[in-house]
């Protein structure tokens, strides 16, 4: 008998790597609101809150849910990893972001890797657009601490424009998965009940049906090898019907969101370039 084989279990994400951009942002805003006279761990802590109180719909409660002994193992990270200087003494050390601490955050927030969760986005969109003067404002003050091509990264960085087609080209990339997808199904349904009515065998319809239609799942397990596996009646129903209700149960009502998302995130381009 054969044992099924079970997927390794994946560590438990830290609070941290959930939260990151919440953890970032604050970092930055709290260098930013405070500057020379550098920011407390309790300062820290509360713009957290306050971040993540704006985006309490995805959250169990108002506020994210977080420790002190959380934020000073951040802030100890930071001071490790020489982003951040720590002066003082005693309980109530202050703290400013050294200058590959400040890039470093910013490249993060301003990089997106995909397109969700939305709702970072969005407030990433915010948080760049209420705090770029002050940023730019603290490299200036620095002087010769940012070299020249240093601030030009940093301003493509706080480029909204750029930030939101970043944004787009990551919803135009899932979109056009979801219409590859919608695409797929509309040619497989259409080819079943062709085939079916023009009276073909079954083997010939899945036959056509994988030299057409992309299986993705094809390196785990091959097509043909279903085909053998699963009793005809049931491929009939999954070519023809099932492959329609996942169109019109889950690719469509996806495809349809994530156009609606677009078309809000480009809406904040057309509004910045009024403000100009």
């Amino acid at each position: 008998m054969t044992q099924s084989r079970r997927r390794p279990k994946q560590p438990r994400k830290t609070v941290l790597q959930r939260h990151q951009t919440l953890f970032e942002a604050a970092a930055i805003g709290a260098h930013a609101r405070f500057g020379a006279r550098g920011f407390r761990q309790k300062d820290l802590r509360f713009l957290i809150e306050l971040f993540s109180n704006w985006l309490e719909t995805t959250l169990e409660g108002p506020t994210l849910d977080i420790e002190n002994t959380q934020i000073a193992r951040y802030l100890e990270s930071l001071v490790r990893e020489g982003f951040a200087k720590k002066t003082g003494e005693g309980t109530r050390p202050l703290y400013h972001l050294t200058r590959t601490g400040l890039m470093e955050q910013l490249s993060h927030l301003a990089h997106r890797s995909q397109w969700w969760p939305i709702e970072e986005f969005f407030f990433v969109y915010y948080f760049l657009e209420s705090y770029r003067d002050r940023i730019e404002c603290l490299i200036a003050n620095a002087g010769t601490l940012y070299t020249g091509p240093m601030k030009l990264e940093i301003h493509q960085w706080l480029d909204l424009r750029g930030f939101v087609e970043r944004q787009e080209q990551l919803l135009n990339r899932e979109i056009a998965k979801l219409d590859l997808r919608i695409a797929d199904s509309r040619t497989t349904t259409a080819l079943v009940k062709q085939r079916t009515t023009e009276g073909k065998p079954l083997e010939h319809i899945l036959k056509e049906i994988y030299e057409k239609v992309p299986y993705q799942l094809n390196n785990q397990k091959p097509m043909k090898d279903l085909f053998k596996e699963t009793p005809n009646e049931d491929w009939l129903w999954e070519m023809e019907v099932g492959s329609e209700k996942r169109m019109t149960r889950i690719f469509i009502p996806l495809k349809d969101l994530l156009v609606h998302l677009r078309s809000q995130v480009t809406k904040l381009k057309t509004e910045g370039a009024r403000k100009r």
